[in-house]
């Protein structure tokens, strides 16, 4: 593996959006995640967002299933992923709609 590609600096939307969607900040909110709906713009990092929360949701205890209107998409995305998530051990927890009907 390249070190190079190894660490990269994430876009600010991607920070905020995963700290947003984990519940970060909540005055007086209750242990349970919220639904969220949140736009992130053409090339701000979707992806990452997705994955990086599928992991953290998945090392806490929770099945993750990705959505998307694209087949293609969630399943390159999910290929993309698949040795993140093999080495935080957390592959079996995380499905998009392309792999459950696989499995």
């Amino acid at each position: 593996m390249d070190p190079k590609k190894v660490l990269l600096k994430p876009h600010a939307t991607q920070v905020l959006t995963v700290l947003q969607m984990l519940g970060y900040g909540k005055v007086g909110a209750n242990e349970q995640l919220q639904c969220q709906l949140m736009q992130i713009r053409t090339g701000e990092g979707k992806s990452i967002i997705l994955g990086g929360c599928s992991i953290v949701l998945a090392l806490l205890g929770f099945r993750v299933r990705c959505a998307c209107y694209s087949d293609y998409l969630s399943q390159r995305d999910y290929e993309l992923f698949r040795k993140v998530f093999e080495g935080f051990g957390c592959d079996c927890s995380i499905q998009t709609k392309s792999t459950q009907a696989h499995a």
